[in-house]
């Protein structure tokens, strides 16, 4: 059984910037760029870490924002090139450290985020000539614990730029059943940490795109689209598929799918393609090495299932329950194609936040990642229970 990689909207996992309070903070809009970076880099089919390196570089592109977006954001930073056709938005053009505190806010929001802003009438307030916007603040996690804390600790990996440590160790899922999970806690001196969607969490695995998937493990990841409205990170940016093959763009087609076109060229829908005969797998290495950012996301089970499988009302239900359970889900990376450069292929998946978040806990809660109601039905069909 293959897990899924998330069908999240482009809305619903739009970049955006992310706040730490207890903390200097200073250079957090940056780190997380670089980590963007980081995360979606090619790194070859070994998975490998490219050479990059957790400093904070002096500015961060607000591309990474902007993405697909187009319009109102894309007035806010004059970018060379119109980003409804696909152009590139760079350092040098749209730069954080130029922009105010009040302008990053906006470039953070979704599109629908800033139309309700207008629509609401809801204004800018001043304070010392600096102006604020008013926003609800994302819910707090409230993930599974332990009074007794964490038991079987495997690693740490601090992330001391963003405030957050994430922790492997015996998972509180499925009653204690579900082997080894992933937690996250708040560093020492941190009160609160916010992230948005769309955020690149952390790297899923180290392995490579296979025809087949790992018949004796469940944490292969299928590659199969099946909306136009679904992410994926291609060029170190966050795009819908519908955005990515927009005329212009520069991508004309995503291998191994089948698209449906309007009479403008727009995508409508998208399906995997039964016919193709490429690598649609992410198989795990079998030696994955020191855990690690690169590779800890593997180790999140879904929350959203019981032990005894199966999703018991359906796929809404489950769909229901992964929402208010899990913080991440899968999103497909894309590269480009050296010898078609006008279709991207897929390389590997990526640990994403599926919605914004406030991290305000000292203890480790465990975080859970959206496998998919088909991935669940598939492993009832063959009469496999439980996590893998």
């Amino acid at each position: 059984c293959e897990r899924a990689a998330a069908a999240a909207s482009s809305s619903s996992a739009g970049g955006g910037g992310a706040a730490a309070s207890g903390s200097s903070g200073q250079g957090l809009a940056a780190f997380l760029a670089m980590l963007l970076r980081l995360l979606l880099a090619g790194g070859g089919a070994g998975g490998g870490a490219p050479s990059a390196r957790f400093g904070a570089p002096s500015s961060a592109p607000c591309g990474v924002q902007l993405a697909g977006r187009g319009g109102l954001r894309a007035a806010m930073c004059e970018p060379q090139r119109d980003l409804s056709e696909g152009g590139e938005v760079g350092a040098s053009v749209c730069d954080q450290e130029v922009l105010s505190v009040s302008e990053r806010e906006l470039l953070s929001m979704s599109d629908d985020e800033l139309l309700a802003l207008a629509d609401g009438g809801e204004e800018a307030l001043a304070d010392g000539g600096e102006a604020q916007l008013v926003q609800a603040a994302p819910p707090v996690y409230d993930g599974p614990t332990s009074a007794e804390g964490l038991q079987g600790l495997v690693c740490s990996v601090e992330l001391p730029e963003v405030g957050l440590v994430l922790e492997v160790a015996d998972s509180l899922a499925g009653g204690g059943g579900a082997g080894r999970g992933l937690f996250v806690r708040l560093a020492e001196g941190v009160d609160s940490v916010t992230l948005p969607a769309g955020v690149a969490f952390c790297g899923y695995a180290a392995g490579g795109m296979e025809l087949a998937g790992d018949s004796e493990g469940g944490k292969t990841v299928g590659f199969a689209l099946r909306s136009a409205d679904t992410s994926v990170f291609f060029e170190q940016q966050l795009w819908s598929v519908a955005d990515l093959l927009a005329p212009g763009s520069g991508v004309r087609h995503i291998a191994g799918h089948e698209v449906e076109r309007d009479a403008g060229g727009r995508v409508q829908a998208i399906s995997p393609d039964p016919d193709w005969g490429g690598a649609r797998y992410f198989v795990p290495s079998r030696e994955q090495g020191d855990l690690s950012i690169m590779n800890i996301g593997q180790m999140s089970n879904d929350l959203a299932m019981s032990l005894a499988g199966g999703a018991g009302g359906g796929d809404s239900q489950y769909s229901a329950e992964s929402r208010s359970r899990n913080v991440l889900v899968l999103v497909q990376r894309l590269e480009r194609d050296p010898d078609r450069p006008s279709v991207a292929r897929p390389s590997r998946p990526v640990s994403t936040l599926a919605a914004d978040v406030t991290f305000r806990n000292s203890a480790p809660m465990e975080l859970g990642c959206e496998y998919g109601e088909r991935y669940w039905s598939r492993r009832a069909e063959a009469g496999e229970d439980g996590f893998s």
